[in-house]
């Protein structure tokens, strides 16, 4: 991304705040015109005031000065009040954006980060983004305000050593430019070693048990040594470079201060320039200087500002989900087609190319149809229910809910629409009932009648409603996490449930509890199920079979029982594993 494309859409974040902007600008403007009259005043009160005895004309412009003074510092607060809050603002629309853009990004961008890396660099890149609005930079503009009333004040004093003072910006430009140059570097090291870090700390806390069990927290602390010493070096180095930018500016201002007063006095010596005069020249030459060096310096924060925005927006350039609004499922439930409730027409996916996943997929599923989907691992079982869920997009072919293509379903109203229970399901860290409900209105009556059916009684008896569960039900065991996610499917109450391995964890009692359902709550719904469990691919309707690459296969259980050995083989494995 071009920067001059990422200066643009960083002014851009400044316009719903014109208003505040325009009032920090008045703040800055009359701040500077008020610090343009100090040095006057502080010239005549040597001038007229000290070196003549006129103590009348002492106390007036000191007076003055102390009111200019008092009224400046009373803008400063206002305007620092307005800057504070357009800061927050800010700050708060881009995390606004960042987490928005997230709700609806596609899913496949999670699945090259992990939460760690992404909160890291969303947090990180907010911050230096928002840097923007920091006082730093309103300094900036007030002191270019400032450069034009100080140049003004340095000619009216003396020509020539306006020249001395101007002689010296050039030289400030070629080294703040050669520390903005390398201050990029750094900062690009610093962003790229702190993703790293952060990625492959996430998978070191995903994968604590791993370390622990097979020795490998020896081998992962080298590795966590070498990419904390990339970070804490680039920290260093930029910690070293802003000392050195310091202390170079420094050093011109103080070298350019030594040439004024021996420039100066010798024109006070010659009776050129008065005593108040120099005094007056050296205070315009800091208003010409500083803001030349706080200008040229303003590449230097942008040096850490620049990286960060174009990594925050082409994370906002994303690609998110189409979310077609010219239909609702309510609009077509009124008179349902029964045969094509759901349908899928040559549908063909691939993750990458001419490795298809699902090839020319057809079949239909009628409306209050159980239906089994099998086969083996990366046959593209689960890729067909996020087909079916709009998590992907086929790459050929149209899928039909109530004979309308799925895409064109505003995609909230579709996805209410199906209750989804998977293997992975995730649970957040609050009550058993929160999870359950998901802010939906449940009737005690049913809630009690669903953990009923879902085998939720004894934990709810011993723990209670409002029992907290920890990060992802940590507090549970897999069979409960199961089951709260199936009580939170129900309470759903979709014309479609889709149960991708719902069995996998759950004992004997728990996996009749699903058969059960699937002929008393469930009787009417359609349900499609993925499972190699015979007590469950005895119930179904039908049975769809995918291999890899292949055209499905549709028949009964007893079907492919009877006539497909790799069937026998999955379903009669699944069966010892449960017994073992």
């Amino acid at each position: 991304m071009k920067e001059s494309i990422v200066y643009k859409r960083l002014a851009a974040t400044f316009r719903p705040h014109l208003k505040t902007v325009a009032i920090i600008l008045a703040c800055l403007i009359v701040s500077a015109g008020l610090n343009i009259l100090l040095p006057l005043t502080s010239k005549i009160i040597v001038d007229q005031g000290l070196l003549k005895g006129d103590m009348q004309a002492v106390i007036l412009y000191t007076s003055a000065a102390f009111l200019i003074v008092c009224l400046d510092k009373l803008l400063n607060v206002c305007k620092e009040n307005f800057r504070a809050g357009l800061s927050a603002q800010v700050t708060f629309s881009l995390f606004e954006k960042a987490y928005l853009h997230l709700t609806r990004i596609r899913m496949s961008y999670f699945n090259r980060t992990n939460e760690a890396e992404l909160l890291n660099q969303i947090s990180t890149d907010v911050g230096n983004v928002s840097r923007i609005t920091d006082s730093g930079i309103f300094f900036i503009i007030m002191q270019a305000f400032s450069m034009i009333g100080g140049l003004c004040g340095l000619l009216l004093i003396n020509w020539k050593m306006t020249v001395i003072v101007l002689c010296f910006l050039p030289i400030k430009y070629v080294v703040v430019k050669y520390f903005v140059k390398r201050r990029k570097r750094l900062v690009g090291d610093l962003i790229e070693g702190s993703s790293d870090f952060a990625q492959w700390f996430g998978e070191s806390i995903g994968g604590m048990k791993e370390q622990r069990m097979f020795g490998l927290i020896p081998h992962r602390h080298q590795q966590f040594s070498s990419r904390q010493r990339r970070i804490v070096d680039s920290e260093r180095k930029l910690s070293l470079l802003d000392a050195w930018n310091i202390a170079s500016e420094s050093i011109l201002v103080q070298l350019l201060m030594m040439l004024l007063y021996v420039v100066g006095a010798n024109l006070i010596f010659r009776l050129q320039l008065s005593v108040g005069g120099i005094f007056a020249f050296v205070s315009y030459s800091a208003y010409v200087t500083t803001p030349v060096f706080a200008i040229l310096n303003i590449g230097y924060i942008l040096a850490e500002v620049v990286p960060s925005s174009i990594r925050y927006y082409q994370f906002l350039d994303w690609a998110e989900e189409e979310t077609s609004n010219s239909v609702t499922p309510a609009s077509v439930l009124s008179d349902p087609p029964l045969e094509n409730h759901i349908a899928f027409h040559n549908v063909s996916f691939s993750y990458a190319k001419d490795e298809p996943v699902l090839s020319r997929l057809n079949f239909r599923i009628a409306r209050g149809e159980k239906v089994a989907i099998i086969g083996a691992n990366g046959a593209g079982k689960s890729t067909l229910l996020d087909l079916m869920m709009r998590f992907t997009q086929p790459d050929q072919g149209m899928i039909t809910y109530d004979g309308i293509d799925i895409q064109s379903y505003e995609i909230d109203a579709y996805r209410s629409q199906i209750a989804l229970v998977s293997q992975q399901v995730y649970l957040f860290d609050t009550t058993i009932l929160d999870n359950i409900c998901l802010g939906a209105e449940v009737s005690e009556d049913t809630m009690k009648a669903i953990i009923a059916e879902v085998g939720l009684e004894e934990l709810v008896h011993s723990l209670a409603y409002d029992f907290h569960i920890g990060s992802n039900g940590s507090r549970l065991s897999g069979g409960q996490r199961q089951k709260i996610a199936m009580a939170r499917a129900l309470v759903r109450e979709a014309p479609l449930f889709i149960f991708d391995e719902v069995t996998s964890n759950l004992d004997t009692a728990a996996r009749l509890n699903v058969q059960q359902l699937l002929k008393t709550r469930l009787r009417d719904k359609t349900v499609m199920i993925v499972t190699h469990r015979s007590e469950v691919l005895a119930h179904v309707d039908k049975v769809i079979l995918l291999e890899k690459g292949e055209p499905a296969q549709i028949g009964s259980h007893s079907y492919f029982m009877n006539g497909h050995a790799g069937y026998r083989e999955w379903v009669f494995e699944h069966e010892e594993a449960a017994i073992k």
